[in-house]
C-alpha cells in the first residue's frame, strides 16, 4: 500500500527518487573536486578533517598549520577526530566521494523525517539544494552537522530522548553548534529523564577521546581546542577578510568601515528577542511552535557566528524552508523568500552577476540580510496565536 502511495505522488516528491538525486550530487561533487588537478585545493577541509585522524593517534598536536598537508587551521573538537577513522583508512579519492554522499544522504533523510506533509518536506529538500551543493564543493561538514541538528529533534519529537541526547552532545563536543539542541528541551514533558541522558550523554562524549589519546595529551588537545578558536575569530573579524564574518555584525563591519565593532550589539538584543518569543509554555507542545522555533535557531548559528561564509549557510536553509513552509504565502513573504534564494544561495555561483557579487554581496557581507529578514519574520509569527494539533 505505501508503495503505490509512493507511486501515486509526483516525481519530484517521491522520497526514493529525492534520495537518488541528493546522494547521487554528494558522490558526484565528491569525484568532481578529487579529479581537479590543485587536489589540496578543492579539497582542502576534507584533507584537515582525514589528517586529523593521523595527528590524533599519533600524538600529534591538532591545532597548528601543517602546510605540507593542507592549509588553514583544524577547529574541530578530538572526538571528531576519533569518529573519522573510517575516511582516514580509505584510499583519498573514495574517502572524499563517501564523505560528500554522506552528507548529502543524511541531511536529505533528515529533512525528510521532520513532522511535516509529503509535499512540505519535498519542497524544503528542493528549496536548501543549492545551498547543500555550495557546501559539498567545499567538502564541508556543515550539512551533516544540521542533520545531526534536525535528527536531535526529530528523535525529542518521537520519543526517543537518548538518541536526541546523544546527537546534542556529539554536535557540542564537534563543533559547538549543536549546543542549539537544547532548545528542545521543554517541548517534551519527561524532561527529567532528558536531563539524565543529557548529563551522561556529555561526560561520555567529552570522555571518548580520552580512551583513544590518553589523559595528559587529550586534556592538551582540548585545551588548544579553545585557543584556537578564539585565535580564528579574531582572524574572522578582520573587515579585509571577505570570506568570513558573514554575520550580521559582519555586515554592519564592513558597511560602515568599523572592524572594532563589538559583536554584543546584535547578540544581546537578539539572544533577549529569541527568549522572549521562546517561553511561552502553552505552545511547547505545539509541533507547529517547536518547527519554527528549529527554523528560528538554525538562522540564528548563521547571524551570530564570525565564522559564517557562503558554504556554511547551508546551516540555515532547513529554516527557511521551514519557515516559508509554514507561513502564509503573502506577496511580501514571497518576495523575501526569492530575495532570500538569489542572495543567500546563488550569490556564489556563477548564476549570479559577478560584478555585483563581488562589489556588493561580497563587499558588504550582503549575503546575510535576507536571512536576517527572514528571522525577524519567524520572531513575529512565534508571537501570533499557534493553532493545536
Amino acid at each position: 500500500m505505501s508503495d503505490n502511495l509512493e507511486n501515486r505522488k509526483p516525481w519530484y516528491a517521491r522520497f526514493t527518487v529525492l534520495l537518488i538525486i541528493w546522494v547521487a550530487v554528494g558522490l558526484f561533487t565528491g569525484w568532481k573536486q578529487y579529479s581537479l588537478s590543485e587536489v589540496n585545493s578543492h579539497i582542502n577541509n576534507f584533507q584537515i578533517f582525514r589528517a586529523s585522524f593521523g595527528h590524533f593517534f599519533q600524538g600529534m598536536p591538532l591545532y597548528p598549520l601543517y602546510p605540507q598537508e593542507y592549509f588553514d587551521l583544524y577547529l574541530y573538537g578530538p572526538a571528531f577526530a576519533v569518529l573519522m577513522a573510517p575516511f582516514a583508512y580509505l584510499p583519498l579519492g573514495w574517502s572524499v566521494v563517501m564523505w560528500n554522499g554522506l552528507n548529502a544522504g543524511m541531511l536529505c533523510w533528515a529533512i525528510w523525517n521532520l513532522p511535516l506533509d509529503r509535499m512540505k518536506r519535498a519542497a524544503i529538500l528542493w528549496i536548501i539544494l543549492n545551498s547543500t551543493i555550495t557546501a559539498l564543493l567545499n567538502t564541508q561538514f556543515h550539512a551533516l552537522c544540521v542533520a545531526m541538528i534536525l535528527w536531535s529533534y526529530i528523535f525529542m519529537q518521537r520519543g526517543k530522548l537518548g538518541w536526541s541526547a546523544l546527537l546534542i552532545a556529539l554536535g557540542v563536543f564537534i563543533k559547538f553548534y549543536g549546543i542549539v539542541g537544547l532548545a528542545f528541551f521543554f517541548f517534551t514533558k519527561d524532561r527529567i529523564r532528558y536531563a539524565g541522558y543529557l548529563a551522561c550523554w556529555f561526560v561520555a562524549v567529552f570522555a571518548f577521546p580520552f580512551l583513544f589519546g590518553g589523559l595528559s595529551y587529550t586534556w592538551q588537545c582540548y585545551q588548544e581546542w579553545m585557543e584556537v578558536l578564539s585565535h580564528k575569530n579574531t582572524l574572522n573579524v578582520d573587515i579585509r577578510n571577505l570570506r568570513t564574518d558573514v554575520c550580521v555584525m559582519g555586515m554592519f563591519r564592513r558597511i560602515t568601515g568599523d572592524g572594532t565593532l563589538s559583536n554584543m550589539w546584535f547578540l544581546i538584543p537578539s539572544l533577549f528577542l529569541s527568549v522572549w518569543v521562546y517561553f511561552q509554555p502553552k505552545k511547547w507542545a505545539q509541533v507547529d511552535f517547536q518547527l519554527r522555533i528549529l527554523a528560528l535557531v538554525l538562522i540564528y548559528l548563521m547571524l551570530a557566528s564570525t565564522g559564517t561564509e557562503s558554504p556554511t549557510l547551508i546551516m540555515a536553509f532547513p529554516g527557511v524552508g521551514i519557515w516559508f513552509m509554514l507561513g502564509e504565502k503573502t506577496t511580501g513573504r514571497w518576495v523575501l523568500f526569492i530575495l532570500t534564494l538569489l542572495i543567500s544561495s546563488f550569490s556564489p555561483t556563477d548564476l549570479f552577476p559577478k560584478f555585483i557579487r563581488e562589489e556588493y554581496v561580497n563587499r558588504y557581507a550582503l549575503m546575510i540580510l535576507p536571512l536576517f529578514g527572514v528571522w525577524l519574520s519567524l520572531l513575529w509569527d512565534l508571537r501570533k496565536p499557534v493553532q493545536a494539533d
